[in-house]
């Protein structure tokens, strides 16, 4: 009986680092997400022009957490707090994630009207000289779509597509006026893979609960005889 006992719970172990990996690689129930966006200056400031010239290109992601809860109600999903990380890189200036920050799913009656808006601070150096007003806000915004684009209010998993809003813009704004914003017109909104390595990771715990699947049948067996 303490022979059996002690396979029981091995097993037992066993089949909880496979719901572990379940949890692992399955991207629902993965948390942390993240997104990649492309994209270059489409306009500028006359205070940040100089460092920061239409047409630079620019490149950054985004991570939030999936569970998130919503705060907002009606046909306004509101998640405060939602990102762990955000940054942007324009030339060689960078952009950092700050104190706060929301993601909002709007999706009202009228269908042309949904938006998906990932803002907050952000911190970085100035990239201008002539101003000692600091980073203050960014604000990525896709609106105006040609489609309905949400079934809910649902933080989305993958992201919207580009292709189907008027508006995909990220907004850099350094002070007030318009002489301290940086608008970007987005390309690109991609989803990131998970590592092949935890996908690899994943399967070897699988194959592992396989094998102590085995081992636990033929001690049966042994024990039954």
């Amino acid at each position: 009986m303490p022979r059996f006992s002690f396979i029981t719970k091995k097993l037992w172990a066993t089949g909880g680092l496979l719901l572990g990996t379940i949890l692992v690689v399955s991207p629902v129930g993965a948390a942390p997400i993240t997104f990649n966006f492309t994209g270059f200056v489409s306009d500028s400031g006359t205070h940040v022009s100089g460092n920061l010239p239409q047409y630079a290109p620019v490149t950054g992601s985004y991570t939030f957490n999936s569970l998130t809860s919503n705060t907002g109600s009606g046909t306004t999903g509101t998640y405060n707090g939602a990102l762990s990380s955000f940054t942007a890189t324009i030339g060689s200036y960078v952009v950092s994630l700050g104190a706060t920050n929301t993601i909002q799913v709007i999706n009202p009656l009228n269908l042309t009207s949904d938006a998906y808006k990932v803002s907050g601070a952000f911190t970085g150096n100035l990239p201008f000289s002539n101003s000692n007003t600091a980073p203050a806000t960014f604000l990525l915004n896709l609106a105006n779509p040609s489609t309905n684009q949400f079934s809910g209010v649902a933080l989305p998993l993958s992201p919207p597509s580009l292709s189907s809003f008027a508006t995909k813009e990220l907004r850099l704004v350094f002070g007030t006026g318009n002489s301290r914003l940086v608008t970007v017109s987005l390309t690109s909104l991609t989803a990131v893979p998970l590592p092949a390595a935890v996908i690899l990771f994943g399967a070897g715990l699988v194959a592992l609960a396989g094998l102590g699947a085995g081992s636990w049948r033929q001690r049966k067996n042994g024990l039954a005889a």
